[in-house]
């Protein structure tokens, strides 16, 4: 090994050290975040659904007996509580530093048949509800890795993308999980079907949108009138429960110094990662330099 290659291998090395540090301060980083997120996200929810009930649809929520309401707001923090086990189990089952360790995936060997082994992974049983009304979709987990080559900056990366789109899912169910039971508890109206309480928790900011209180959805919807002549549409305003990650942050400064945090480490390992990319390149020139010399031989030419 030459002089200048043996130095390129030490930076490498000494940027893999940074890398793996930069690994164990996400893990900290993230699981203090989603502790934090978890209370400001439980925080919020409730006070979406009180301003949904006084505000938005008063008039069916004083149709309830007191025991229907209790049942409502008992149901309403059971799927608070899962969610929030479910925030933590996200860092639990896949730190970051476990996805730096893993060994890259040897190439597989064409098969005739592959036996299917997807119910083997299911490392959120143990949070589910026995009701399944509250039992949050178990996809919200971050699946095994996929049989690709990465670099260690680039696992890194791959980790916590996949972490934050398991964290805006797992809203996303919540949303929609709150809005079933909104409606479970007669306090949406009764002709919205299913469908469109799925449509609230997965829709953005749009025309059909008009400005709503923080993590609440107002929608101008069309319905089907079944009692009148087929084709006959009605168009009914919905406000529905819809968490987003920037609206419970912005409510809560504890949470919002959290991101911050995560943000300067992102900074951090991009930095880290076009360095490590840069010397990466520098080896392998160098490396294909020393191959090209050491297989070329000069042939003599004849007389």
């Amino acid at each position: 090994m030459t002089g200048s290659l043996k130095g390129i291998e030490e930076d490498i090395a000494s940027l893999e050290e940074a890398i793996f540090k930069l690994a164990q301060d996400f893990d900290g980083a993230y699981e203090n975040y989603l502790t934090t997120l978890g209370n400001a996200m439980r925080q919020q929810l409730i006070l979406a659904n009180y301003h949904l009930c006084t505000q938005g649809y008063p008039e069916y929520f004083l149709k309830l007996s007191y025991s229907q309401r209790q049942k409502f707001q008992q149901s309403l923090q059971a799927l608070a509580a899962n969610a929030q086990k479910m925030l933590i189990s996200l860092i639990q089952i896949s730190p970051a530093s476990q996805a730096l360790e893993e060994k890259e995936p040897e190439p597989e060997e064409p098969e005739l048949e592959k036996e299917d082994d997807a119910d083997e992974y299911d490392p959120l049983q143990a949070f589910t509800s026995e009701d399944e009304s509250l039992e949050l979709s178990a996809d919200l987990l971050l699946q095994p890795p996929t049989p690709k080559v990465l670099s260690l900056p680039e696992r890194l990366a791959k980790w916590q993308d996949d972490l934050e789109k398991s964290i805006n899912t797992l809203l996303r169910t919540l949303s929609r999980d709150t809005n079933f039971a909104l409606q479970q508890a007669n306090i949406f109206p009764h002709h919205l079907p299913e469908a469109v309480l799925e449509a609230a928790s997965q829709a953005e900011a749009s025309a059909e949108t008009v400005a709503s209180p923080p993590n609440l959805l107002n929608l101008m919807i069309e319905t089907e009138n079944l009692e009148e002549d087929e084709g006959v549409t009605n168009v009914t305003r919905l406000m529905a429960v819809h968490l987003r990650v920037s609206e419970i942050e912005f409510a809560d400064a504890t949470l919002m110094s959290a991101r911050h945090k995560i943000r300067h480490l992102s900074a951090q390992l991009n930095k880290v990662g076009r360095s490590y990319q840069k010397k990466q390149r520098e080896r392998a020139v160098l490396e294909a330099e020393a191959a090209w010399r050491s297989s070329w031989f000069e042939e003599n030419p004849k007389d």
